[in-house]
């Protein structure tokens, strides 16, 4: 069953006609890893490209936070108030590991980033399917947010919601704690800058990972190690979720869709549709 804030954000968050796809922009290397292990990196979020993007809802509940403690006149919730605002110092140091995908398969800004010399291409998921195996390992799946009244809005939303159900004390402190990271799991890594809605991001998110998981790894960063979580992309049946496949814009089009088409029909992958970019080729390194 859904936790209460979960059923809220998928009214309120997830569309009416959600996608049928979604594409994860990724490099040679990256292809051929989620390929051929049938696994995708959720990366540690401190470890993100812009690791700022996570504080944007810390500093949004903590500005509220402190709203809602000068308004309020009672001794209990200005205790419970105070308390969340200052474990959200603690809490935001936590294992959330993120993968991030795209509605749209062809978008000039994400080829930029991942496209250069025409080594790019878009993995497109089944939404349905890649929303069903997230589920099964305590992830979810949400589109951003970029819209900032609707920030505020699942922020307060959060809040009251907080304040329902421990005000009285019915939860001890351990899981008032736990179900406040599990909230804010949810939430923090779907908050975007409004300035990057071209970009019609989704995530998936997973809950508080724990270090000690067989699935928890590292891999080589340029200042440091990297931590991240290997997220399988088939279901209980064996089934994988890949649709289909965009080749970056290229020099070389036909060579590397038949380059594609040879590797996946080596991992059993033949029935994955190839399509190929409609952007001009450009030399963006």
């Amino acid at each position: 069953m859904l936790q209460k804030f979960e059923n809220y954000l998928y009214q309120q968050v997830f569309p009416v006609k959600p996608p049928k796809n979604i594409y994860h922009y990724t490099t040679q290397k990256g292809i051929l890893g989620i390929i051929s292990n049938r696994e995708m990196w959720a990366t540690q979020v401190h470890f993100l490209n812009d690791k700022n993007e996570i504080y944007l809802t810390f500093k949004l509940l903590k500005e509220e936070l402190e709203n809602q403690y000068d308004k309020t006149r009672t001794r209990p919730l200005k205790k419970l108030l105070k308390g969340i605002r200052e474990y959200l110092d603690i809490m935001d140091q936590g294992h959330i590991c993120i993968s991030s995908f795209c509605e749209a398969g062809d978008l000039l800004s994400q080829w930029r980033g991942y496209g250069n010399l025409g080594k790019g291409y878009a993995i497109g998921f089944n939404l349905k399917e890649l929303k069903r195996i997230a589920h099964k390992h305590d992830f979810v799946l949400w589109p951003c947010v970029y819209n900032p009244e609707l920030q505020l809005e699942l922020g307060q939303y959060l809040i009251d919601l907080w304040c329902q159900q421990f005000a009285d004390n019915k939860f001890s402190q351990k899981q008032m704690l736990e179900q406040i990271d599990i909230d804010i799991c949810q939430l923090a890594p779907i908050i975007k800058d409004e300035s990057f809605i071209e970009e019609k991001e989704w995530r998936l998110v997973s809950s508080m990972v724990n270090d000690q998981s067989k699935r928890f790894a590292f891999r080589e960063g340029e200042y440091s190690l990297i931590p991240y979580y290997n997220f399988p992309i088939i279901d209980a049946k064996n089934q994988n979720c890949i649709n289909s496949i965009v080749v970056g814009p290229s020099p070389h089009t036909e060579l590397a869709c038949n380059s594609l088409r040879t590797f996946l029909n080596a991992q059993q992958l033949g029935e994955v549709k190839i399509e190929v970019s409609k952007i001009p080729f450009r030399n963006w390194k």
